[in-house]
């Protein structure tokens, strides 16, 4: 990557942090969970009918949530100043494999528009899987450089992306909000174990996918023990391939 890429890099990298922290500290009164009504026992305890569950990605309500929202923002801004300092896309490191910088620049770009696509499932979709693939991607061909931002981005964007779809089948099909929730688990989970196998030796994928499906379960779970069995579930798969991957 030449002085002017790592700058690009920067950039984008920063303006996807900015986008998020401000859509982040914006209230959303739409949501309503099991982890807002517990910080705030004297709700009435009216069950959700519905839950924008890519909403809990980008503007959490719980610490784990924010907790995993941050360590994206951080590994993000510290990559792109690790490119800057010591680029790992030239040569001789790169050794003739391909380049990570097209594909996570991509992925940052759609990431820093998720926002604006909130209330358009359908949009928000497209985007937020075509944001998943490119730094899965990424991911793919930064295994080996120690880069393990890429492949932590990566599996967020693939939770992100399996909420979107669950709330467009949710919108299409007028869905309860306990089988949304399961929905945004299960297919990510599947996809995910499939995605680590693919990425090879870089554990930050499915530690970011088993860190979401954690905060998800706090924010939704008391509505149903079908979405606590779903998360358990895909928990349980990506904990499997961590442990092959790592080993």
């Amino acid at each position: 990557m030449t002085r002017i890429g790592s700058v690009l890099h920067l950039v984008v990298a920063a303006i996807f942090v900015i986008c998020g922290v401000i859509f982040a500290m914006q209230p959303d009164a739409r949501i309503i969970t099991d982890a807002a009504r517990l910080a705030a026992p004297l709700l009435p305890p009216v069950a959700p009918t519905s839950i924008a569950i890519p909403h809990l990605y980008l503007n959490p309500d719980n610490l784990l949530m924010w907790m995993l929202l941050i360590a994206v923002w951080m590994m993000v801004m510290l990559d792109a100043v690790g490119q800057w300092i010591d680029p790992s896309d030239d040569e001789p490191i790169r050794a003739g494999r391909p380049r990570v910088w097209p594909m996570l620049l991509g992925a940052l770009v759609l990431a820093s528009v998720w926002p604006l696509l909130i209330d358009n499932p359908g949009v928000l979709t497209l985007a937020s899987v075509a944001g998943a693939v490119a730094a899965t991607v990424g991911a793919r061909r930064a295994a080996g450089r120690h880069r393990p931002a890429i492949g932590f981005l990566a599996g967020w964007a693939t939770a992100l992306a399996s909420a979107a779809l669950a709330e467009l089948t949710a919108v299409q099909f007028g869905l309860s909000a306990q089988i949304v929730s399961a929905v945004a688990i299960l297919p990510a989970a599947a996809l995910g174990m499939a995605a680590q196998m693919w990425i090879g030796p870089s554990v930050g994928y499915s530690v970011a996918l088993i860190w979401a499906f954690c905060g998800l379960a706090i924010s939704t779970m008391g509505s149903d023990p079908m979405i606590a069995l779903a998360a358990i579930i895909g928990i349980s798969a990506m904990a499997t391939v961590l442990i092959r991957a790592a080993s």
